[in-house]
């Protein structure tokens, strides 16, 4: 999110949850597209990559992927901070991963500071802290995390908010989260403001731009004015000061500065599975891996590379891109001013990407190579749920379901053993009732 970085994956105690819209979501590993998440917190995590989704009368799917949970997992940083100069005013060490973080299961970042979810819950963050942006509370029942300006969001499992840090001005309050805000599933920072996606479908704003006559006026663009009837959102994206919401029909809602032309949704855009907002520009990635693009490009942030596609998950810097691919492979583009589209030599394997400002992170898993065909999800809007997943010989493959999210256990809907080749499962609710799903493979 401009600058801030944006929800790129949710993860918990061992258990992470991406929302995805209408059809398949960031799956960013195992298969499928990014979206916003959801989350709860998991009691172990073998070697599972998730999927979530949730069923209502339109499908509301969510996808996540779970890196393995040990020690071997390894953050990569690149582009500004690499150094930690004292010269450097821009440098605070940003993109120079701690040595001692282990066990990493998500990662954001902001201005001038990273930060990472570990596995057993806690956070471990690194880079600029004089605004306290990453002085978050020991515990360890985190399970989502994202970065702002210089702000920090963290979501625990009971779907609260905490924030720490502050914009660096008088006149914003990123940082100052509504009492009583509860039932978060999804958290995204802007340059000045902060957005919650709730359980219910709707999406909650706070900091700059709350209030209509403050439009134009100490970048007050109506950022946090959430458009009226915003309902069945599942997923949201935080640019530096606009805001994006994907609804479970695939379409995209946006607000807040149009200086650029950064909330003109393309006409006709659909089939968007996940979406992601920079500092004056807006990307949305389609159920087929395409990618679309609008507002800002002068430093060519909005130019799609000739030829991408299994796309599986986004995220946008303040000026530049990130792609995550099918096969664990990550492209950029837009501003390379600080190296933040050089993408390492042979990084490969990775299962979730965020980045900065001016710099880029991405999550590898230390396990195998997995297979990372983007997840195929029936369109239809009738009841139930019909989900195509690419499976593995020697794997095995469970869909489970929850009537919520804060019910203890989740039930096995089916077991099925991977053939390399796609696997059918299907469940049927009720009219009225809404459902959260995974699938697990191990």
């Amino acid at each position: 999110m401009g600058e801030a970085s944006r929800a790129e994956k949710s993860l918990s105690n061992v258990e992470i949850c991406e929302m995805t819209g209408s059809i398949s979501s960031y799956c960013s590993t195992v298969a499928a597209m990014n979206k916003s998440r959801i989350m709860k917190s998991f009691h172990e995590c073998w070697r599972l990559r998730l999927l979530f989704i949730v069923v209502s009368t339109i499908v509301w799917n969510l996808f996540v992927t779970i890196p393995s949970a040990n020690a071997g997992n390894q953050v990569i940083a690149w582009g500004e901070g690499k150094t930690n100069n004292p010269a450097d005013v821009y440098d605070y060490g940003q993109a120079m991963v701690p040595s001692n973080l282990t066990n990493a299961v998500q990662v954001a970042a902001g201005r001038l500071h990273s930060l990472a979810l570990k596995n057993d819950g806690t956070l471990q963050g690194w880079g600029c802290d004089l605004f306290r942006q990453l002085d978050f509370p020991t515990g360890s029942n985190y399970v989502a995390i994202a970065c702002g300006n210089v702000f920090s969001l963290a979501l625990q499992t009971n779907g609260s908010v905490l924030a720490v840090g502050d914009a660096d001005d008088y006149y914003a309050t990123p940082t100052f989260v509504p009492i009583n805000l509860s039932n978060v599933v999804a958290i995204a920072g802007g340059h000045y403001h902060s957005l919650a996606l709730k359980s219910d479908g709707t999406v909650v704003a706070w900091g700059n731009s709350t209030n209509p006559a403050d439009f134009g006026t100490d970048f007050n663009y109506g950022q946090s004015l959430v458009p009226a009837g915003l309902s069945n959102a599942v997923a949201i994206a935080a640019g530096g000061y606009h805001s994006l919401a994907l609804k479970g029909d695939g379409t995209v809602v946006a607000w807040g500065s149009n200086v650029y032309g950064q909330t003109n949704v393309p006409s006709g855009l659909s089939n968007v599975v996940a979406i992601t907002a920079g500092e004056y520009y807006s990307l949305a990635l389609d159920a087929n891996g395409k990618l679309a693009a609008w507002g800002d490009n002068t430093t060519g942030q909005a130019n799609i590379p000739s030829g991408l596609s299994n796309v599986v998950a986004i995220a946008a810097g303040g000026f530049h891109v990130l792609a995550l691919k099918g096969d664990g492979t990550v492209v950029a583009w837009g501003s390379n001013a600080y190296g933040q589209t050089n993408v390492p030599p042979g990084l490969s394997n990775v299962v979730q990407i965020a980045a900065g400002f001016n710099d880029s992170l991405a999550l590898v898993d230390s396990g195998p190579p997995a297979v990372k065909v983007p997840l195929s999800i029936s369109s239809s809007r009738t009841n139930g749920l019909t989900l195509a997943l690419s499976s593995r010989n020697g794997r095995v493959y469970r869909l489970e379901y929850k009537n919520s999210l804060t019910d203890p256990k989740w039930n096995a809907s089916q077991l099925q053993a991977g053939v390399d080749g796609v696997l059918q499962f299907k469940d049927s609710a009720p009219s009225t009732a809404q459902r959260f799903y995974r699938a697990t493979q191990w």
